[in-house]
């Protein structure tokens, strides 16, 4: 058994020497062509010392590394999508190009030419996300080809395992083939060969790579029992645990020396926050500005089709419970009683009589949440996030629908992943917290990107919006 383990752990060496080669040839094959590019093709470029980019490589080099590890860039895992690989590879370009403006800026007495540099940190991030992407690639297809990597010993019984196997199932190309089942009297899962007895001696006879651990919550004390004979394995164990869907994440941290698990994390981090931050600030003034003639026309077509204000103003929750007001063009006629009394708890219904002519069809095309831009660069709002609700309507789904305050932990969008995909208007709010919490526990730079494409292409016109 340990000779299989150490043969493991020998192809996992194996695999972050393979990375770790192909990030320095990157790295440095960027850092010099970016030199020639400047000096040698680029018209106007007067040719600088090679030995200063040489030893500069050198720092340039050891950033990128030490960012590319920091980011968790050399961690041995099936489980990263090749979205999340990128937006690391991102964050790690971004912060080894602010690292290294910092030290030439503070402690470099000579100029080193801004756009060699600019040049090479569009380059490197670009070829290494290509590179990384290949090098997926291919591991990918060298497990398919051996059909199998990593072999999995289920132990226990309940929905957690068949999750696990529904979901190892959804992804072929991991390499996981699941060998077996212990302990599971409660609950047959699979086709798969069922042991008992001793499970140490069932581990040594089948030598399985990944121990699975689940049961469901009226088999804690037994959970208890399979654990503790765990703690001595050399091989990779795996507990599942028994927390609801409506939980956004889990994170366990030590304080003062005891682990705590915590239910509803949300994994972003305050650079990721910042990031994100700043996308919102850039494409909301492009959107503020390329639409502004839009706006225009709409204001003045609001303004002279029907009396009140330009605006409709609300009061809405964003991120932390935070109350805010909203923007939007008005589209129901303001001398409407009922226009008055909107800070009720009911919604907008089909052919309703307070909705004006133009107010029906921007309300259908969504232009009537444009003036939203103004409340994202205000920084109320996300360009992509949870559609927000007002105050009252909050309190009433928070004691109805378990998990909605959840949708709270990040700010409010503009646009979200629940809309793109047609959960808006009249539909089942149930599904849209679920689109909602999906897109908070798989947050990446890649999915905002991915939302405000969507948004765009079929995003507007929506026939539940009314």
């Amino acid at each position: 058994m340990s000779g299989l383990v150490y043969m493991e752990a020998s192809k996992d060496y194996a695999n972050f020497v393979m990375r770790v080669t192909a990030d320095i040839i990157t790295i440095l094959s960027s850092w010099f062509f970016a030199y020639f590019l400047r000096f040698y093709v680029i018209p106007g470029g007067i040719g600088e010392p090679l030995s200063l980019f040489s030893w500069l490589s050198l720092l340039v080099l050891a950033l990128f590394l030490f960012f590319l590890n920091k980011n968790r860039l050399y961690l041995s895992s099936y489980h990263t999508s090749w979205q999340e690989e990128i937006q690391l590879v991102f964050f790690s370009s971004l912060q080894s190009f602010l690292s290294m403006t910092v030290f030439l800026y503070f402690f470099l007495d000579v100029k080193v030419s801004r756009v060699s540099i600019s040049l090479y940190f569009v380059m490197v991030t670009l070829f290494l996300i290509l590179e990384r992407v290949v090098i997926k690639n291919v591991l990918a297809a060298s497990r398919m080809r051996s059909k199998v990597s990593k072999t999995v010993l289920l132990v226990g019984e309940g929905k957690a395992l068949k999750k696990y196997i529904k979901a190892a199932g959804k992804v072929p190309e991991s390499g996981v083939q699941i060998i077996g089942q212990f302990d599971g009297v409660y609950d047959v899962l699979t086709d798969c060969h069922q042991y008992d007895g001793d499970l140490v001696t069932v581990i040594e006879d089948i030598s399985p790579d990944i121990i699975v651990i689940g049961y469901s919550q009226s088999q804690h004390k037994r959970e208890r029992e399979i654990v503790a004979l765990c703690y001595n394995l050399l091989q990779t164990v795996i507990l599942l645990p028994n927390i609801p869907f409506s939980y956004i994440g889990t994170q366990v941290v030590n304080y003062n020396q005891l682990p705590v698990l915590y239910l509803n994390h949300v994994n972003l981090t305050s650079f990721q926050k910042v990031g994100k931050r700043m996308f919102d600030v850039f494409l909301s003034i492009i959107g503020i500005v390329a639409l502004s003639p839009l706006m225009i026309l709409l204001a003045i077509l609001v303004k002279n089709t029907s009396k009140g204000p330009v605006f409709f103003k609300q009061k809405r929750v964003t991120e932390q419970g935070k109350v805010f007001t909203m923007l939007k063009f008005r589209s129901m006629a303001s001398n409407d009683n009922a226009f008055q009394k909107r800070t009720g708890s009911s919604w907008t219904v089909k052919n309703d009589p307070r909705i004006t002519k133009l107010g029906s069809y921007i309300r259908r095309t969504s232009l009537d949440e444009l003036p939203q831009l103004f409340n994202v660069f205000a920084g109320d709002m996300s360009l992509i996030g949870p559609r927000p609700e007002r105050p009252e309507l909050v309190d009433q789904f928070i004691q109805e629908i378990p998990g909605y305050q959840l949708r709270h932990k990040v700010k409010a969008g503009l646009s979200g992943w629940a809309q793109v995909n047609g959960w808006r208007g009249n539909t089942s709010l149930a599904q849209r917290i679920e689109f909602d919490l999906f897109y908070i526990r798989n947050w990446s730079f890649t999915l905002d990107v991915k939302i405000v494409l969507m948004t765009l292409v079929r995003g507007f016109v929506n026939k539940n919006a009314y």
